[in-house]
């Protein structure tokens, strides 16, 4: 899902495929409706902000819909589900000091927050977040003063919140790892393409896109055979669909020339073998100045 959101938007929340999102609000929306219905029915006593309440679900059913609509579906999408998030936090918060921390209002904030970990990209912001929680606590604690029992749901809320704050921390960390693999092998000048026994590309290495100029996802599948000046820049296409099951030799070492999205000539130098699901891979050097000198 394309997200033109803000600088903001984006640094709070990861992206997320259109599917996942919708997904994420149907559980958030039929859970909401079902834990209200509980708590309404076993936990009568507890306080609760009503009319909030079903407004929150109410806009959970709307954002649903509007996942559907593809005009600037990913601007309408990041900022509604940040809203959305927002105003369920401010209520939890308000829940749980009404009712002076009672453990069955604490676990509910602590579910939401734990949740909200999936989507969360910013470390700091979670900090702000907790920080307001633990905010609103100690006015709870210095207002009406808890029970000893509370007291419990009240550290354990605490406790949530830091472990929270450290899988955000590792995750963050792992995800960094990764984009920086990701760029580190955008810049090599090694070509790595496989297609299955129909001819249809699987993979290509992120680093085409340093080399050829053109967007991996772009040449999956067909995407590589329907652009004339790469169709000539591997192995023939009917080499794979004659010989599924045998490497020729002819093309096991070749070199070709190829043209870039952007007008240049490239030459690479092929290294063709057979995987053993029968899948054709090819590795390419780029020999160009080597061809130039």
């Amino acid at each position: 899902m394309n997200q033109n959101s803000s600088a903001f938007v984006r640094k709070v929340l990861l992206r997320q495929s259109i599917n996942s999102v919708r997904l994420v609000i149907a559980l958030f929306t039929i859970s909401s409706a079902l834990i209200k219905l509980l708590y309404n029915n076993f936990l009568p006593n507890l306080i609760d902000i009503d009319e909030l309440r079903w407004i929150i679900t109410g806009l959970g059913c709307v954002f649903f819909a509007t996942t559907f609509l593809t005009y600037k579906r990913g601007l309408v999408v990041v900022y509604f589900s940040f809203f959305l998030y927002l105003l369920t936090v401010i209520y939890l918060i308000a829940f749980v000091v009404l009712n002076h921390f009672d453990p069955n209002a604490v676990i509910i904030l602590i579910l939401v927050i734990g949740v909200s970990t999936i989507v969360m990209n910013s470390l700091f912001y979670y900090a702000v977040q907790s920080f307001v929680i633990l905010g609103a606590s100690l006015f709870a604690y210095m207002t009406y003063g808890i029970s000893d029992e509370n007291m419990m749901a009240l550290i354990n809320l605490i406790v949530a919140l830091g472990a929270f704050g450290i899988v955000i921390s590792v995750r963050l960390s792992l995800i960094s790892s990764v984009q920086n693999s990701h760029a580190n092998l955008e810049k090599l000048n090694v070509l790595s393409i496989v297609a299955n026994k129909a001819g249809e590309i699987v993979f290509i290495s992120p680093s085409v896109q340093h080399l050829l100029g053109y967007d991996p996802k772009d040449l999956v599948k067909d995407g590589w055979w329907s652009y004339i000046n790469l169709r000539n820049g591997w192995i023939n296409r009917e080499y794979i669909l004659n010989y599924p099951n045998i490497l020729p030799k002819e093309i096991a070492a070749i070199e070709t020339k190829v043209i870039t999205k952007d007008g240049r000539t490239v030459w690479l130098s092929w290294a063709n073998s057979l995987l053993p699901n029968g899948n054709y891979m090819g590795l390419a050097l780029d020999v160009t100045r080597y061809k130039n000198s």
